[in-house]
């Protein structure tokens, strides 16, 4: 079995791992401005929101339905 460490990288390989390689994605967005948000959403009966009033709603609409089908 041959030692990894002995085996050199082809000049191009080499020429291109001294280029620094690619940016990272979070640091090139971050380079153009892009900013990150964490949002909260609120999960009812299959549909989502991000506003809590509405997620309310939509509970209060289907618990009537719910209740006048039985």
């Amino acid at each position: 079995m041959s030692d990894q460490s002995s085996i050199k990288p082809s000049a191009k390989t080499d020429s291109w791992e001294n280029e620094g390689g690619s940016i990272a994605p979070f640091d090139l967005a971050m380079s153009l401005g892009v900013t990150r948000r964490m949002t909260e959403t609120y999960s009812v009966g299959g549909y989502r929101y991000t506003n809590l009033t509405d997620a309310i709603a939509q509970a209060r609409r289907m618990a009537k339905l719910e209740s006048e089908l039985l």
